[in-house]
């Protein structure tokens, strides 16, 4: 039984007991006397959520990570019991694709329904009229069940967290990632170096994976790992950070450099092709690349939240694309007081979190006119009656 424990403060005499919380279970089932039913024999040992359809349950079960035991009927309208089975078991997400489903049937349901469900991976099946004894048996057998198997998956999660490997693509993974980062990030500090990275997410890889499955998502991936490799250099660290991304550490690299191996990485995949029977079909890449502007207290958290930044205004543009730095690539941006040429927007933001005015208000005059036509807009979108200061402001900034 998965249990949720909270502290009880009801009371000062109470304050040093606890509670917990029963186990929870869904419902999805469009006769609300069905609903009322269930409920009521199970009320004692679950917490009983209700849904009146698939869509509705999809919902509960996305969003809801402490359901632990599903009961569907099949026939529902807008999205019936087979559909939200078929989305739960193809979910990208473990939590969901494993959740047990207990399909409810009643006896206009024929076997050849039944097989359907059990093909789309039901895990159990029960018949109206059922008895008490019946429902709570097979709710309580697959709670224990889904008790055991988080057990296990966070036993699996303790290892993985202390591994450095991909298993899947052999590459670093996200811890490595964050402990390297850091330490490359340092030393180019300290040494006045350069330092690039490069954050990749797989385009509609969602989409691939449910409609070619997991061993076909899989096997596009490690193609994927195996294109970015093979474009970095030898000092690069190849890292998969998520299900579908990808970063790049690539010490010692200016702007110039990084964008050659960005844009050669982005180019393999789009001619790379994939066939699946008689079915070809393509994979592209959205990329975002930073060489930040070193300073003593930048943060690796922050070169990231940048390269973060920049993956998704690719994929929001359509996807298949790699946003740069603004402006042309410099030809060294290792100037001996550490700062750049021209300092992006995102850049001046980073180093004002970090109290470093300094390199901002060198570069004042170009930031403010970039910003000036959004703070003229915002000034007549939001009625602000700053028409007089904003024109101060561009004076101002004319000068700078």
């Amino acid at each position: 039984m998965h249990a949720t424990i909270a502290d009880s403060t009801e009371s000062a005499e109470s304050a040093d007991s606890y509670t917990i919380a029963k186990p929870r279970i869904l419902v999805v089932e469009d006769s609300t006397t069905m609903r009322k039913a269930i409920r009521r024999l199970l009320s004692n040992d679950f917490e009983v959520v209700e849904a009146d359809d698939g869509d509705t349950g999809w919902e509960l079960v996305r969003d809801d990570p402490s359901i632990q035991v599903v009961f569907s009927d099949l026939m529902m309208p807008r999205m019936n019991g087979f559909m939200l089975l078929r989305q739960i078991r193809e979910s990208i997400h473990s939590r969901i694709s494993e959740l047990p489903v207990i399909i409810i049937t009643g006896h206009e349901d024929d076997e050849k329904m039944r097989r359907q469900a059990m093909a789309l991976g039901a895990t159990d099946f029960i018949t109206k009229p059922f008895d008490s004894l019946q429902l709570r048996a097979r709710a309580k057998a697959h709670a224990k069940f889904e008790h055991t198997q988080r057990r296990l998956q966070q036993a699996t999660q303790a290892l993985e967290q202390r591994s450095t490997i991909d298993p899947l693509t052999g590459l670093a993974n996200a811890n490595y990632f964050r402990e390297h980062g850091p330490v490359l990030l340092s030393f180019a500090i300290r040494h006045g170096n350069e330092l690039s990275v490069l954050r990749i997410d797989v385009d509609q890889y969602d989409e691939l994976f449910r409609k070619r499955g997991r061993q076909v998502a899989d096997k596009v991936l490690v193609n994927i790992s195996k294109i970015i490799s093979g474009s970095v250099r030898r000092e690069d660290t190849v890292a998969r950070v998520g299900l579908s991304k990808f970063a790049v550490l690539m010490p010692g690299a200016n702007e110039q450099v990084a964008r050659e191996v960005a844009s050669k990485i982005h180019d393999l995949n789009q001619k790379a092709g994939y066939r699946l029977g008689n079915t070809r079909f393509a994979m592209t890449v959205s990329a975002g690349l930073v060489t930040p502007a070193l300073y003593e207290n930048l943060q690796f958290d922050e070169v990231i939240k940048l390269a973060e930044a920049r993956v998704a205004k690719a994929m929001a543009s359509g996807g298949n694309t790699v946003v740069f730095e603004e402006g042309p690539p410099a030809e060294s941006r290792a100037a001996p007081e550490g700062r750049r040429v021209a300092l992006s927007v995102e850049e001046a933001l980073i180093l004002l979190r970090t109290g470093d005015t300094a390199k901002v208000n060198e570069q004042l005059g170009p930031l403010l006119r970039r910003m000036f036509p959004l703070l003229v807009h915002a000034n007549r979108q939001l009625r602000l009656g700053m028409d007089g200061a904003l024109l101060q402001l561009k004076n101002r900034a004319k000068e700078l």
